[in-house]
């Protein structure tokens, strides 16, 4: 969320009587202790009022649209415009397009050059994007929702009965077909992730168990 503002957006919150400034010291209180949290993800967190109330509140002081974003208000589907990576990337979230407007909501609307590169992706697909803002923890939670979706137009076989060999050809075979230009086998904590580099974008198409991990990197290694 931007905190980008002439008067500190505590005093503004305040003057508008959104929350009351005990509020502000309590979160003030826990920003010190999480630098890396903004004052009304915290004001959030915290239940001090209406969230509907705050997040409007807030966007009014920093010049843009605020709406507390939720999955029922999302109506499209996000992969129809940039893909999941991108999205995390960038924490955004695109929720409903009317008469050639999208609506697209940030968590973080001061790194122009996120703002700049939705808005141009949109573009080449001949949409205009209208901004809004929301709580950073509620992008988080719908892209992180998402997560498990992304896998299904990618076709790759990642059946509990599948072999490395089976595995790998598959994402090989699935690569070659949607045209990848790179494929990512990335191990993480607790899987496995198969991301596609497609026309300079990083897609991700699949989420494999972490205890096929050292089969698979064997088999990866004898093709070399």
């Amino acid at each position: 969320m931007d905190t980008k503002r002439r008067q500190p957006i505590g005093v503004e919150l305040v003057k508008r009587g959104v929350v009351k400034e005990r509020d502000i010291e309590i979160a003030l209180q826990f920003q010190k202790q999480h630098p890396d949290r903004k004052l009304g993800d915290i004001l959030y967190q915290l239940k001090v009022c209406n969230p509907d109330i705050l997040i409007e509140a807030i966007g009014e002081i920093i010049g843009e649209k605020g709406i507390l974003l939720t999955k029922d208000k999302i109506k499209i589907r996000l992969t129809d415009y940039f893909s999941l990576d991108v999205a995390q990337k960038n924490k955004v979230v695109p929720f409903e397009v009317v008469s050639g407007k999208i609506k697209v909501c940030f968590a973080n609307t001061v790194d122009n050059k996120n703002i700049n590169t939705i808005k141009l992706l949109l573009l080449n697909k001949g949409l205009v994007m209208e901004p809004y803002i929301t709580f950073e923890s509620e992008i988080d939670q719908i892209l992180k929702s998402m997560e498990g979706e992304v896998t299904t137009d990618f076709n790759v076989s990642t059946g509990s009965n599948d072999t490395a060999i089976g595995l790998v050809d598959s994402i090989i075979k699935t690569g070659i077909e949607r045209r990848a230009s790179d494929i990512h086998i990335e191990p993480m904590a607790e899987q496995l992730r198969v991301r596609y580099r497609i026309d300079g974008e990083l897609f991700t198409a699949a989420k494999i168990k972490k205890d096929k991990q050292p089969q698979i990197i064997r088999k990866i290694k004898s093709y070399f």
